[in-house]
């Protein structure tokens, strides 16, 4: 149910931002144990065009921020007659990312929740903008929001950074890192056994290259690379059989651009990059889950990417 009500959030989109005293009205009781949904009161049929969010019960748990991942429960009730559709009250809190994407997607959600704390109630109206095979679409002038979603904010976790050199070093010494072994020029990724992954993006650089400028978070690059999953080593992909990839630093998961930015051409590293710097804790479109681990051989760094 958690990965149902976060795949409906996340089918809805944003096309501005605005107040709405309507919206603000509706109430909602929080329910006294968690096997109960909460009471929620909407003054339906509910006629909006607008995509808003609004805050309408005040937590006062830890702040959340930009790059946070949030727990969230929520439901989603119909505007037309104000009835509850579908629900993870009850179940499990579902993980939702705030980051660039979330932002330009649903900004008017996302403003109400960076501005906002654990435990708050956050009412959300918007306008569909997928159309049935779920690919983006323009909503058509004086389209009505269809639903609202009710959701509470169960907890937050802030963004992962990037370990200090000292700390790679540490980890790397007590033999708590990934490392890489080579047969017939082909790497195989090794993790430790019984150790839990890093709190953090691990950067080990294996050798400096020295070739020209140093990557940026917007160049271009080329690399060779194999990523297994930290959970169990697994391949999910590599290019080792095949010509070097080119990409831009800016449109690669977070683990990639800040683990490779700073980097000269002729540089092999291991990444060991947390669930929120790749693909987060639950699967979409068959992306692997959980920390990933990346052998990268970075064969070429040129201009910025357009």
């Amino acid at each position: 149910m958690a990965a149902a009500a976060t795949a409906s959030i996340l089918a809805l989109a944003a096309c501005g931002s605005s107040s709405s005293s309507e919206l603000a009205d509706i109430k909602v009781t929080p329910a006294k144990d968690a096997s109960t949904a909460p009471e929620v009161s909407i003054d339906a049929p509910f006629l909006t065009e607008k995509d808003e969010a609004v805050n309408v019960v005040k937590g006062e748990g830890a702040e959340i921020n930009p790059g946070d991942t949030i727990q969230v429960k929520s439901g989603l009730y119909k505007t037309i007659d104000g009835k509850l559709t579908n629900e993870n009250f009850t179940g499990q809190a579902a993980p939702m990312v705030l980051d660039d994407q979330f932002k330009q997607t649903m900004p008017s959600l996302y403003n109400v929740l960076i501005d906002g704390h654990v435990g708050d109630w956050v009412a959300y109206s918007a306008i569909e903008s997928v159309d049935a095979n779920g690919a983006q679409k323009t909503p058509e002038p004086g389209s009505r929001a269809e639903r609202i979603i009710v959701m509470t904010i169960e907890g937050t976790t802030p963004a992962s950074s990037k370990l200090s050199e000292e700390e790679t070093a540490k980890l790397k010494k007590e033999g708590k890192l990934p490392t890489v072994s080579f047969k017939d020029k082909q790497p195989t990724i090794n993790i430790p056994k019984d150790v839990e992954a890093p709190k953090g993006l691990v950067v080990d650089v294996l050798e400096q290259g020295t070739k020209g400028e140093a990557a940026t978070e917007t160049s271009t690059v080329k690399a060779k690379y194999l990523g297994v999953t930290y959970a169990d080593g697994k391949k999910f992909d590599g290019n080792f059989d095949a010509d070097a990839t080119q990409f831009g630093l800016n449109q690669v998961i977070k683990g990639w651009t800040q683990g490779l930015t700073g980097l000269k051409a002729g540089s092999k590293v291991m990444l060991t990059i947390p669930a929120d710097l790749a693909y987060g804790d639950s699967s979409t479109g068959g992306s692997p889950t959980g920390t990933l681990v990346f052998y990268v051989e970075l064969t070429e760094v040129s201009a910025a990417a357009g």
